[in-house]
């Protein structure tokens, strides 16, 4: 189906369309909620114009939003785009089994992969298809142990006269965004083939006369989508965490995404010629999910209560020894910096790591280690990145540490001394792996995906001058941390004099 779309919120001036007889249609949707099931906190300007943190998302709370649209609204599909898992204790302990029966109480009309349902492996993943009623799609994954379809390509609604046909899309770099060994089972088929394939399926054999992309490739992928093949009326999305404000529009499919963790429920109203098959109407908004709104799911509420009582005695698994305290040095060289950097260093087969002291959120005192001391030590979720620079810009990288900055690192792969009562360049020695620091060298530099993403405040580097690359494949950083204190079961803490200052800092 065609799209026509000149406003989004105004009636299209057309001729003769102004005229056509319209249904609604509204989408509903979320993507990459990554198991928040509990409210979260969101940056919100107030009726002053002030920011202001607010509470919001939690399952229960999603679900009474959703509810109190379904309750009002003609016509709405529930859609959800994937990476349902991972991101806080309950998905990684019940090994995704929590979210599956939390979706069956959601019941969304359709929803797609993301990498993260295959962070359990692709047999447990199919332990947990069959435990919901709802359809869970995807056209381009396709299982080469079977012979068919991972799971069904598509999914076609009547609704409200229109016949809308759903097509899910899983990420095409599937098998480097999750461990090899997780979908060695699976052909990952290009998505416009897989696409035009089901399209035309969806239009000849149902009539489908709505088509709706249900993808988790982020946002650019779905504009080199929506370019590639004509005809899509909407490209709900995710894998990115983009929150649209608006819909962007690319070669007529409306593109959608509602950022992450549930912060926000996307809201798609639609009119719809039916009988020629155009969008002559379309508002999109995301709507924050504050838990002032409104009154949480009870059923949605107790069932999370259940499983959060269960994560609080999963957490108490102890996976390692602390020989020594683990204590943070908020100018200067830590322990449990130390180690941190080390483990990122060795994870990303890197010359240099940096790791935030605002990303060591606990102390960490001589004696057994949790995985809840795991969990509060590093609470953020990043992934980490590496990224090249030349020896000069890390020498830059260095001096900027020095001094003032945003975002004081701990380091691995680097030594360096800092003269403060000296001052400027010739202050600074520094060298990486015991040799000197080669101006002219290319160094690869690892770090978490924040820090990367403040280069110009943490290291005084344009952002331009730096350009981010996923270690793969992707783990969320405390995984990283949790598996290298499994492995190496006791651990002894050192300060090595990887950062040495001399002089009072101004």
């Amino acid at each position: 189906m065609r799209s026509i779309l000149l406003s989004l919120s105004v009636l299209l001036g057309i001729a003769g369309a102004l005229h056509a007889q319209t249904v609604p249609l509204t989408i509903l949707h979320y993507n990459d909620f990554h198991a928040q099931n509990v409210p979260t906190t969101l940056t919100l300007k107030n009726a002053d114009g002030i920011d202001e943190r607010v509470k919001v998302g939690g399952l229960a709370v999603l679900k009474a939003y959703i509810d109190a649209v379904r309750d009002t609204t003609a016509s709405v599909l529930l859609l959800h785009a994937g990476d349902d898992f991972q991101g806080t204790p309950v998905s990684s302990i019940t090994q995704g089994r929590s979210q599956f029966v939390l979706l069956e109480l959601m019941q969304p009309d359709a929803m797609t992969l993301g990498n993260h349902e295959f962070d359990y492996g692709i047999e447990q993943l199919r332990t947990l298809l069959p435990t919901v009623t709802f359809p869970i799609i995807s056209a381009n994954l396709w299982d080469k142990a079977r012979g068919t379809p991972f799971v069904p390509r598509y999914r076609v609604m009547r609704v409200g006269g229109l016949t809308v046909g759903i097509i899910g899309l899983a990420p095409p770099d599937l098998p480097t965004l999750t461990m090899r060994e997780n979908v060695r089972d699976l052909d990952v088929i290009e998505p416009a083939i897989a696409v035009r394939q089901a399209k035309g399926e969806l239009e000849q054999r149902f009539g489908a006369n709505v088509i709706v992309v249900l993808s988790h490739m982020g946002v650019d992928q779905d504009s080199l989508l929506a370019a590639a093949v004509g005809d899509i009326d909407v490209i709900v999305g995710g894998h990115s965490h983009t929150a649209l404000q608006t819909p962007m529009r690319v070669n007529g499919a409306l593109i959608v995404q509602a950022g992450y963790r549930g912060q926000f429920l996307g809201k798609l109203d639609m009119q719809v010629d039916a009988a020629k098959g155009i969008v002559v109407r379309a508002n999109g908004v995301l709507l924050p999910t504050r838990v002032d709104g409104v009154t949480p799911d009870p059923v949605v509420a107790q069932k999370v209560a259940e499983f959060e009582a269960l994560v609080d005695e999963g957490l108490k698994e102890i996976i390692g020894t602390l020989k020594g305290d683990w204590l943070r040095n908020e100018f200067g060289e830590s322990a449990l910096g130390n180690w941190q950097a080390d483990v990122m260093l060795d994870f990303a087969k890197a010359d240099v790591a940096f790791q935030n002291n605002g990303g060591i959120r606990k102390d960490l005192t001589a004696g057994p280690i949790s995985l809840r001391d795991m969990w509060e030590i590093s609470p953020f979720g990043n992934e980490f990145v590496t990224f090249t620079v030349t020896g000069a810009q890390l020498r830059g990288m260095l001096l900027h540490q020095a001094a003032r900055t945003k975002e004081f690192c701990q380091v691995s792969g680097v030594r360096y001394r800092y003269d403060f009562t000296r001052g400027g360049d010739a202050a600074l020695e520094a060298t990486v792996h015991g040799a000197p620091i080669d101006p002219a060298r290319r160094y690869t530099v690892v770090t978490n995906s924040y820090v990367a993403g403040h280069a110009w405040e943490v290291f005084g580097l344009p952002q331009s001058a730096i350009d981010p690359q996923p270690v793969l494949p992707a783990h969320v950083d405390r995984d990283v941390f949790i598996d290298a204190v499994r492995a190496q079961r006791s651990i002894t803490p050192a300060l090595e004099q990887r950062i040495t200052f001399i002089g009072e800092r101004p």
